[in-house]
């Protein structure tokens, strides 16, 4: 009967310690909640919460790290930049030293002491590009160059002479006869590198897959017969020097303005097959010179042994960013043979003039090294700032789920105080209501 005294079960003092125990479980979790800061303690106060709070922390802590990762590399790269600017400044030197040899004022005895300075700072670049390294890693030295794209080969008129008098043939067929070398192309099958044009090298100087470094020297001269061009060959890699046995004769018009463009051998096609339209020289061009430099063609290169540097970027795998720096040392520059004493008997500047052309090319080459990494540093800051912005949000929505509001649970707290102190006095109230019983017995 529901409401009838017991002392065998005190329900009332039951309910109030269900409840009691009830209220102090939840406080319990409250004060743990308050003293962590944090509303998920263990997977039994949100099982899915904690999974999704935990996967947020996990990809909050990949971007931090990556930030980290993209400091060192982008710290890499300027170690590699500050040791190419050097580099830079080497080759500047080296050019410089090209020019002054190149005057036909110095002497053998004068070219050679210029050369001692030249060898000097060539030992000097490849021990820059074999010592520079970052945490032990090298970074000039090619162990990291990675793929290196084809370059093709190129024929360039570095230095043309206007000659003294052309008639009213100027230009004619869109050639301009009032240069020495009127027109520059390579042509046939392969870029020769020899007299009488024995194939050297197996290339393809047409299509542009590859050919020597070198320069071709034209030059007016008199032979007592005749005014023609004699045609000398420089191979940057070897120092030879080939004279062609073929004197070339220039372009001749002989009905004036209005007559049909004849040539005498004017195709000087004796070196590396690079097909030169000659002008319309004379007996007043004799001594004039134009130089044509050859830039080799590089194949590609996929470099299996050397692969790229790779800088882990982001969170997630495979989240990585490739560099590959090619070696900046004398031989891939291709100037480790750089002679300033070399000479011909008709040119003995020539071993400097070519310098001048292959310094260009190495200069050409470093600041595009310089460029592509500038640009990988720009990138670097990129991805560094949204790794940031990245982590940052979604450390705020972990936090959003994972973090205790800490004023409601302090207002749950003083709530679970007061019911847990109500309940201990109403407790003992209801312990109490059991001796009533004896009261019936007096």
């Amino acid at each position: 009967m529901s409401g009838g005294l017991s002392i065998a079960n005190n329900l009332l003092a039951n309910n109030v310690q269900y409840n009691l125990d009830v209220n102090q479980n939840a406080l319990k979790n409250v004060v743990t909640q308050l003293s962590s800061g944090l509303r998920i303690n263990t997977a039994a106060d949100d099982p899915s919460g904690l999974a999704i709070a935990t996967n947020l922390q996990t990809q909050t802590d990949g971007f931090n790290t990556a930030v980290q990762n993209v400091q060192n590399a982008n710290n890499a790269a300027q170690v590699a930049l500050g040791a190419l600017t050097t580099t830079t400044d080497i080759l500047q030197r080296i050019r410089s030293l090209a020019v002054e040899a190149s005057s036909d004022i110095n002497s053998n005895s004068d070219r050679l002491n210029l050369q001692a300075e030249v060898s000097q700072l060539l030992l000097e670049v490849n021990r820059i590009s074999q010592n520079t390294n970052f945490n032990g890693q090298s970074l000039l030295d090619g162990s990291h160059a990675g793929f290196q794209g084809k370059v093709n080969a190129a024929v360039t008129v570095s230095a043309n002479t206007a000659l003294a008098t052309n008639g009213n043939i100027a230009t004619a067929k869109g050639i301009n006869y009032g240069f020495l070398a009127a027109t520059v192309a390579a042509s046939g099958v392969g870029f020769f590198t020899t007299a009488g044009g024995t194939q050297g090298f197996q290339v393809n100087g047409a299509a542009g897959t590859g050919t020597a470094d070198g320069t071709i020297e034209l030059q007016v001269i008199n032979t007592g017969v005749s005014i023609a061009v004699q045609e000398t060959f420089f191979d940057s890699a070897t120092g030879k020097v080939s004279v062609s046995t073929t004197l070339w004769g220039g372009a001749i018009s002989p009905n004036g303005a209005g007559g049909t463009l004849t040539a005498a051998k004017t195709l000087a096609n004796t070196f590396d097959n690079v097909k030169i339209q000659l002008g319309a020289f004379t007996t007043n061009d004799v001594g004039t010179t134009s130089y044509i430099k050859i830039s080799q063609n590089v194949a590609a290169i996929t470099n299996p042994n050397n692969p790229a540097f790779n800088f882990q970027s982001g969170a997630n795998e495979g989240d990585v960013i490739q560099v590959g720096i090619q070696a900046t040392n004398t031989s891939t520059l291709r100037i480790s043979n750089i002679n300033l004493a070399l000479s011909a008997a008709n040119s003995p500047s020539i071993g400097s003039e070519d310098a001048i052309g292959q310094i260009d090319i190495a200069l050409q080459t470093l600041l595009g090294q310089q460029a592509n990494l500038g640009a990988v540093v720009v990138r670097l800051n990129e991805d560094a700032n949204n790794d940031s912005i990245a982590a940052v949000n979604l450390q705020a929505s972990e936090s959003s789920i994972r973090d205790l509001n800490v004023g409601a649970a302090t207002t749950e707290f003083t709530k679970l105080q007061i019911l847990v102190q109500v309940g201990t006095s109403v407790l003992a109230q209801s312990n109490a209501n059991a001796q009533s019983v004896l009261g019936l017995f007096r």
